[in-house]
Formats: C-alpha cells, sequence, structure tokens
C-alpha cells in the first residue's frame, strides 16, 4: 500500500477556524508546517527564501478558508495553494541570477556517475547527503515547473497517485503519465551531464 502520512480528517480543525479558533489554525500549522516547508525547499532551492515562502502559503490558507469547501479533502487544496506560491516565487527568481542544471561542473558529473551506476544511495555521511540533494536541487532545476512538481510530489514527498490527482487536479492515470515524463526528462539531463564530462575528459 502506497504513503499517505496525509490522510487524517480536518475536518474539526477546519470548522474551529472557521469559527475564529486560532489555536486550531495554530495546530493546522504545525501539522503542515515541515511538508510545506520541504515543498519549497525543493521546488525553490534557497534555503534562506524557505520561511518566508512557507509564511506567504499560510498566510493565503488563513485567509481562503472561509472558501474552502468542507466537504473537500484540506490537504490537496492546501498543496495547490503552496504550488502555486512556489510558481509565483519561481517566476520572480527567474529574473535573477540562479545557479540550474546548466551550471553543473564536472566534480557535480561525477556524482551523478556514481551515483546513477547504482540501484540505490548507499549510506552516507551528513555531509555527503547535503551534497546529493544541492546535486538533486540542480538536475531538478533543468525540468520545467510542472515536471519539477511531478517529481516532488512522487519521489521526493513519496505522495500516492491518488493525492497526486487531487493535488494536481488531474485523473490519476495523467499524475502517472507527469510523473514518467518528468523522469523521463530527468533522465535526458543526467545523460547529457554525462556526455559534458566525456566530451570535456577528452578534450583534457
Amino acid at each position: 500500500m502506497e504513503k499517505d502520512p496525509y490522510s487524517d480528517d480536518d475536518s474539526d480543525l477546519i470548522r474551529r477556524c472557521k469559527k475564529g479558533d486560532e489555536s486550531a489554525f495554530e495546530e493546522i500549522v504545525r501539522k503542515y508546517q515541515q511538508t510545506v516547508f520541504n515543498v519549497v525547499y525543493h521546488n525553490i532551492g534557497h534555503r534562506g527564501d524557505v520561511e518566508d515562502v512557507a509564511q506567504k502559503i499560510f498566510t493565503k490558507v488563513y485567509f481562503s478558508l472561509s472558501k474552502f469547501d468542507d466537504n473537500r479533502p484540506f490537504f490537496p487544496w492546501l498543496y495547490r495553494i503552496a504550488i502555486n506560491q512556489c510558481y509565483d516565487e519561481l517566476r520572480r527568481l527567474r529574473r535573477q541570477k540562479v545557479r540550474t542544471f546548466t551550471e553543473l561542473n564536472l566534480e557535480d558529473t561525477d556524482r551523478i556517475e556514481a551515483l546513477v551506476s547504482q540501484n540505490e544511495i548507499p549510506p552516507s555521511s551528513p555531509q555527503d547527503s547535503k551534497e546529493i540533494h544541492a546535486l538533486l536541487l540542480k538536475l531538478l532545476g533543468g525540468l520545467p515547473d510542472r515536471q519539477k512538481m511531478a517529481i516532488v510530489l512522487r519521489d521526493i514527498e513519496d505522495v500516492s497517485y491518488e493525492r497526486m490527482a487531487e493535488i494536481l487536479n488531474c485523473t490519476e492515470q495523467a499524475a502517472r503519465l507527469k510523473v514518467f515524463r518528468a523522469r523521463s526528462r530527468l533522465k535526458q539531463l543526467v545523460e547529457r551531464a554525462l556526455r559534458r564530462k566525456e566530451l570535456a575528459s577528452r578534450k583534457a
């Protein structure tokens, strides 16, 4: 059975929030704060911006609760707000200099080659884990926003396809197709990086 850590019923918390119970909203923030942080970090990749963007997301959630349909699950609705805010932030960041996949250096491609030659990431030190995560962010930077989101949801956040369909407002089959296309594109980026490494080594 696929993991779905957000299946708890939030209806009581939502009702209390709509009645003005501030403690209920604080409980919602505590419950979903780390998830929102992860979504922002994996999509934007700037640790310093995470708290600011997460604050914007929860502010939008708070002021939009009156429009929320109590008959719908809460988590996909919150996640869509988070996704849309990430899209807004990415559009803003594109106006600035952002290090992306096109700037991967030879040391980065060495890491890629080591990872793709194994079926799983081997046990590593905390520093290695940080480097692997930074490398993944660079690779994800080469994907279109919606493909990046598909990878984040399925392969990083481990969200079920059923829940993905609710979040992305599509069918479960469409969600599977989005992930397939995103993985295929990511594979192309990895192969391109390895070809660049091979060409550079020939010239050396």
